[in-house]
Formats: structure tokens, sequence, C-alpha cells
């Protein structure tokens, strides 16, 4: 966890990151477990004021998460059933994961598998920028990108490789 996020020791989120310490064991002789990338929570924060949203790194997949601050109850009909969660970017699909340990949260695929990272830090970076990209709402209107003489690509543009037509 990185020391200045803001709700890094919440008891939910600890609990959230020592579940996945426990099922990490089970999954280490998976092809899809990279022994290159740590079990991290990245950029925690407050969100809608009922739950902590941020990005959970695993060996197997990086997501953003959307952990209620109050554990909700398992509820097995729930798990795998998609919501759409509204971020600074637009809405973006969650999909509703959990067990008896945590309770339910919400998350949205960013990576999996993790193979694309082989060096020390490198998820961590990436959860950054991608939390980064999907937290910060466009800022520039297009007519006035124009005027300026900026770019014609946006946040969303880059992110998600869409040119904006001028």
């Amino acid at each position: 966890m990185n020391s200045a996020d803001n709700s890094a020791d919440h008891p939910r989120l600890l609990v959230l990151i020592e579940r996945f310490h426990q099922i990490d064991a089970t999954m280490r002789d998976l092809p899809i477990y990279n022994p290159k990338v740590s079990i991290e929570a990245v950029g925690f924060r407050p969100f809608s004021g009922d739950a902590l949203l941020g990005v959970m790194i695993t060996p197997w997949f990086m997501n953003l998460t959307l952990l209620p601050v109050v554990p909700v109850p398992m509820d097995m009909a729930a798990i795998g059933k998609t919501v759409l969660v509204e971020l600074p970017v637009g809405q973006r699909t969650f999909a509703i994961n959990g067990d008896a340990v945590t309770g339910l949260y919400k998350a949205h695929s960013l990576y999996s598998p993790m193979a694309t990272f082989t060096l020390p830090g490198q998820a961590a970076a990436e959860a950054r920028r991608m939390l980064a990209l999907l937290m910060a709402p466009e800022t520039v209107e297009p007519e006035a990108a124009n005027r300026s003489g900026a770019s014609s690509l946006d946040r969303r543009a880059l992110l998600f490789r869409r040119r904006r037509h001028a």
C-alpha cells in the first residue's frame, strides 16, 4: 500500500488485502499467476460517501475496486452480476465479487492476466496511472481545445484509444 493513500489503514481494506494473501497460496500453480507481482492496494480513497475506491493488484489481476465501508453480507446470487458505476471519466461496468470473509464488493478489470508486468513497482505505477485517468474528469471543452490549438485527443481518447472528431 502506498503510505500517501488516505484510506490505506482502513479496516475494510486491510481485510481485503489479507484475504487476497490467503487466496494467493491457491493460485501459485496456475498459468495466470505472475510471481513478479505483489499483492497491493493502491490509491484507495473515499468514494460516494459509503465506499472506498482504489486499485487492487494481485499476481493474477489488477482491478479497480469499490469496497463498501460497511460490509455487505455474502449473497451467492449476486456474485458475477454486473452494475454500472459512474466515475468522473464516465460509466464503467463493475462485476460483483466477494466471499464470506470480505463481504460483497465491486471490481472493474484493468488487467488480467498480469504477464506484462516484469519489473518491481511496474504494476503499482500502472495502477496509479489508470486510477488518475479514470478519476480525472475531462476539463477542456472540444471547442476550447480547438481554439487554443490543443490536440484533438482528450483523456478518454488516450485511455480508450478513440479519436475525438473536430
